[in-house]
């Protein structure tokens, strides 16, 4: 797909990927960060008046593709420069926690009556990592999507938290491995990943050995470019003509559906992705009336979107994710107990809810051999022998799941 294309001339959009073209990065990244943006800069007064269920402009975007190919940091930083430039934006590009976010979020909106954030990291690990006080955010963002007028959030029995106009947008970067071992299945089931543009890419615009300077001016006509696309018309819903509500009927009724699980959920909430993308567009040429261009334009895009993101979660790549998860289960018991060890048949009942007793024996095997962990006999009390597994230093290293699992899959394929 042409992304340059895609918006017209003269526009915020085309202004903004012509600011891009001196950079490394990806066309997919450079529209997707410029959609992002407008959704910052529109904010939650202007929407799409669908009946009983309208569509508000904050995107969840991350784009994905393996380390220093596509500069996909590179594009996350370009967005955050500008956004930062607008004072008046709660743009959190630092780390936070869950209960922080929320905190911020409700006193926002106690202050002045929006609880409005846009989180922005360069690299996604730092907002949803594998802490365990990190598990909890994919489900706040996944409740906070849909822009409640009210809602009551965590806190403690005796105060809880009112959250007032909520609109809340995210940008963020990962690789594929990362996404496909480290996003637990259950978040996906659980809706998150059906709110996300995953916007996967492998190659740059182009290769740029010396990039030119960036002049003053450059940065400041981007600028000047979006405040111009934000400030037309802040207030009010935007409607769909006669002929761009065909055109989506149409879509609505023919579409293709899918039983796996990424597309499946992803498919329950594709119908919101084209209108917010197709009212971007028309926001951006000025119309500010959803037409059949739009839809046309916002379908393509969506679909072509959706179909590189199944690369990372369809197939196979769901039952990888599963088996991520058990292998950090195992690890962080392994952990756990330290240099005391862990018996085997207590390891296997912490874990068995997640991994098959055939598949778990297999994983111990390869963990020991691989030298992650050291198996001893005992002998107990009664007279019967027992494995005690104690974990090495060496399984807290980085990329040891991504290890186990390779080692896991060499051992299927020599069965």
């Amino acid at each position: 797909m042409n992304y340059t294309k895609i918006a017209p001339p003269g526009t915020f959009i085309s202004d903004y990927m012509e600011y891009m073209s001196e950079v490394e990065t990806s066309s997919a990244y450079d529209f997707w960060c410029a959609i992002w943006a407008m959704g910052v800069g529109i904010g939650r007064n202007l929407y799409i008046d669908r009946p009983r269920a309208p569509v508000y402009f904050n995107w969840y975007i991350i784009l994905a593709a393996e380390s220093g190919i596509t500069r996909k940091s590179t594009a996350v930083r370009s967005a955050i420069n500008l956004i930062n430039r607008c004072p008046e934006i709660n743009l959190i590009t630092a780390k936070t926690t869950p209960t922080g976010f929320v905190e911020d979020l409700a006193e926002r909106g106690a202050v002045s009556g929006t609880s409005d954030a846009h989180l922005a990291f360069t690299e996604m690990v730092s907002i949803l990592g594998r802490e365990g006080y990190m598990r909890t955010m994919p489900g706040i963002l996944t409740d906070l999507y849909d822009c409640p007028d009210e809602r009551q959030g965590p806190g403690t029995f005796s105060h809880r938290l009112n959250f007032k106009n909520v609109y809340v947008s995210f940008l963020s970067a990962s690789t594929p491995t990362w996404l496909a071992t480290d996003i637990n299945p259950s978040v996906i089931e659980g809706g998150f990943t059906s709110r996300v543009i995953f916007v996967v890419d492998e190659r740059p615009k182009r290769l740029i050995a010396w990039p030119k300077k960036e002049e003053a001016y450059e940065g400041e006509k981007v600028y000047n470019s979006f405040r111009r696309a934000m400030d037309v018309r802040r207030n009010g819903p935007i409607k769909i003509n006669p002929a761009g509500l065909a055109a989506f009927s149409r879509w609505y009724r023919t579409r293709d559906l899918h039983t796996d699980a990424f597309r499946t959920s992803f498919e329950s909430r594709e119908d919101d992705h084209i209108l917010r993308l197709a009212g971007c567009l028309c926001i951006n040429d000025g119309t500010y009336e959803i037409q059949r261009k739009h839809i046309t334009r916002a379908t393509d895009t969506i679909n072509e979107t959706k179909d590189k993101a199944n690369l990372i979660f369809g197939g196979n790549n769901i039952e990888i994710a599963k088996l991520g998860m058990s292998i950090d289960r195992v690890r962080n018991h392994l952990v756990k107990a330290s240099l005391d060890g862990i018996a085997h048949n207590k390891l296997y009942q912490a874990v068995r809810q997640v991994i098959p007793a055939r598949d778990f024996r297999l994983l111990m095997k390869i963990m020991h051999e691989a030298g992650l962990v050291a198996k001893f006999e005992v002998t107990h009390k009664a007279g019967k022998t027992g494995i005690l597994y104690r974990a090495n230093r060496s399984i807290e290293g980085v990329g040891v799941t991504s290890k186990i699992l390779s080692l896991l899959h060499h051992s299927a394929d020599s069965v």
